[in-house]
């Protein structure tokens, strides 16, 4: 039986709580505590796979509350239910939370969000992997990126809209501000996939507030050849990044779609990033010992890890609550034929802009990720390839004569 854990000091909300789950109650073992120590009793005797809370509550805050759980039971998702709070309780919950919801909540919106929360759970099946992702409440940036964003938080007149164009140049950063507005952080309660739109809902008093937290962006600092690795990370994320848009562009899609295209392809590979910086020497020897070419390394990551980084790089953004578009496109970038998108998608934007982003550093050579005509031809699209990779070098050119 799958259990969720209620936290509240209202004890009327509990017994709305339950009223409004009474539907799911053939599905799900729910347990309901009225404050955060009665709840660590609760964990210390059953577990359970996601525990929802208030923030605001006497004696031990949510904030305080969910930190004791990633530490003592980090295999658990952890959610806040809660009203407007102060900016101080905001900041703690950005790193012990992984989604955030606002009450009032209807009974929809909840029962949705706790689907979702099992239905990927078992995507990771090494206990190890999944306790390191559920941990995570950030992740590292880039370090020249980084010292822009810095920077520019010390001007005076920078707009929310430059902050947000430098962030969008960052894998780490992206993900967090996009977690931040689609899971109501900050009283957002919006689906974007923008990370400028979402610097500018958000705004900023709060960037200048995040960019004060040493724990929610930094820059990586680790060893050079990590910090090599990260750099030229975050500069294939964008390559790829742009070219997904042309790709999308080349298909006449609308805004939404050049949006998910984007983002999409700067978070494909966020799942490296993870293993780079949480297991370092396990990945340090999977690219010594494998070869350059991308479905090696995938094979590689397998054998060591049990699962490969666009697995993890979705199940962490499916925990932050980013658009399921996005997490379709990143946890199938090298399977799209696996996902459930149809016709032209995220997911085939990504896709096609990593063929080409390879096959382009591979000189045509066999080091490219083979290309999966029957994935592309199942969507009438096949022959639209070489349309998209005219428009890539297009773009490309235009950069140079820039």
């Amino acid at each position: 039986m799958k259990r969720i854990l209620f936290v509240d000091d209202d004890s009327k909300l509990l017994d709305g709580l339950r009223r409004s789950l009474r539907s799911l109650r053939n599905d799900f073992e729910m347990e309901f505590a009225s404050s955060g120590p009665e709840a660590l009793e609760i964990l210390l005797r059953k577990q359970f796979e996601i525990i929802v809370t208030d923030m605001r509550m006497p004696g031990m805050s949510g904030a305080a509350l969910l930190a004791e759980v990633a530490n003592r039971h980090p295999q658990m998702i952890r959610i806040i239910l809660s009203g407007t709070w102060d900016q101080d309780l905001r900041m703690q919950a950005v790193m012990t939370a992984h989604q955030y919801l606002s009450k009032p909540c209807d009974p929809e919106t909840l029962r949705s969000t706790i689907g979702r929360a099992f239905a990927l759970r078992d995507v990771l099946l090494q206990p190890a992997i999944k306790e390191c992702v559920m941990r995570v409440g950030s992740l590292p940036s880039a370090p020249l990126v980084y010292q822009q964003f810095t920077q520019a938080l010390r001007l005076p007149d920078i707009s929310a809209r430059e902050i947000g164009t430098i962030i969008a140049k960052d894998p780490a950063m992206t993900a967090k501000v996009l977690q931040l507005v689609n899971s109501a952080f900050f009283d957002i309660c919006r689906r974007t996939a923008n990370p400028v739109e979402a610097v500018v809902y958000l705004g900023m008093d709060a960037m200048r507030a995040l960019g004060q937290s040493v724990s929610v962006f930094s820059a990586f600092d680790g060893p050079q050849s990590t910090r090599s690795l990260i750099a030229a990370l975050q500069e294939h994320c964008m390559s790829a990044a742009i070219t997904a848009v042309a790709v999308a562009r080349a298909m006449n899609t609308s805004q939404l779609m050049l949006d998910d295209a984007m983002v999409a392809g700067l978070l494909h590979d966020l799942g490296k990033l993870v293993l780079a910086v949480h297991f370092p020497s396990e990945y340090d020897r999977i690219l010594a010992t494998a070869s350059a070419t991308e479905p090696e390394q995938l094979d590689a990551e397998r054998a060591v890890f049990g699962t490969t980084h666009a697995e993890i790089g979705g199940y962490l953004l499916w925990l932050w609550g980013l658009p399921d578009s996005i997490v379709e496109a990143v946890t199938f970038h090298h399977r799209p034929a696996q996902s459930s998108a149809q016709g032209f998608s995220a997911v085939a934007a990504v896709y096609a802009a990593e063929v080409l982003e390879w096959n382009a550093s591979s000189n045509g050579s066999s080091k490219g990720v083979p290309l999966g005509w029957d994935y592309f031809a199942a969507l009438g699209l096949a022959e639209e390839f070489p349309q998209w990779a005219a428009a890539r070098q297009r773009l490309k050119d235009g950069e140079a004569c820039q």
